[in-house]
C-alpha cells in the first residue's frame, strides 16, 4: 500500500511540473499571432519608427524578388523579430519572409555599434517573391527595448515594380 501512495505522489507532482514545448509549435504558434496581428493593425502605422529601411525590387524571369532591410537603429534593439507580408497572399501552404522567428540565434541592433560575433548587428533583412508586379507589403518588427519590454512597429510598403525601372529614352 505504501508503494502505491508513493508512486500516487510521483504521479501527482509529476502532472504538476511542466514540459518544455516543442520549438516547432512555439515557433508557429509565434508566427501565427504575429500574422493575425498585422492583419487586425493593417491599417494602423507606427508614425514614429525608431530605424530607417530600405525597399528594393528586381525582376526575375517569372517572378519579382523583393529585399527589406532595417538599418541605422536610434535605439537599443533586443531580440528583434521581422516579418513582411503581403495579406492577399497569405495562406498554410507558404510562409512569409521573416527573421528571429523561426531561429534560436537573436539579432540585436543597438546605434553606431555592430559585433557580429555577440549578435550586434548593423542592419536586418529579408526577401521574397511575389508572381505581382504590384503589392502592399505589410511589415511588423517587434523587438525588446533597454526595460525589456516589448514595442511593435507597424509600416506598409507600396511596392510597385514600375518604381524600380529606369526608362531609357533616345537622348541617352
Amino acid at each position: 500500500m505504501r508503494k502505491i501512495s508513493i508512486l500516487l505522489c510521483l504521479f501527482l507532482l509529476c502532472g504538476c511540473i511542466p514540459f518544455n514545448k516543442d520549438k516547432t509549435t512555439e515557433y508557429n504558434v509565434k508566427y501565427e499571432n504575429y500574422l493575425e496581428s498585422i492583419i487586425d493593425n493593417s491599417k494602423q502605422v507606427t508614425m514614429d519608427i525608431p530605424f530607417e529601411w530600405k525597399f528594393n525590387m528586381y525582376k526575375n524571369e517569372e517572378n519579382y524578388t523583393y529585399e527589406i532591410s532595417i538599418t541605422n537603429p536610434k535605439v537599443a534593439m533586443s531580440n528583434i523579430q521581422f516579418i513582411a507580408v503581403d495579406i492577399t497572399q497569405i495562406s498554410e501552404d507558404t510562409v512569409a519572409p521573416c527573421v528571429g522567428i523561426f531561429e534560436e540565434k537573436t539579432y540585436n541592433m543597438i546605434p553606431n555599434q555592430a559585433n557580429f560575433e555577440k549578435g550586434y548587428y548593423g542592419g536586418i533583412g529579408l526577401n521574397g517573391t511575389t508572381n505581382k508586379e504590384a503589392f502592399v507589403l505589410n511589415c511588423l518588427v517587434v523587438y525588446k527595448d533597454k526595460n525589456q519590454n516589448d514595442n511593435y512597429i507597424y509600416f506598409i510598403i507600396n511596392a510597385n515594380y514600375k518604381d524600380f525601372v529606369k526608362e531609357v529614352t533616345k537622348d541617352e
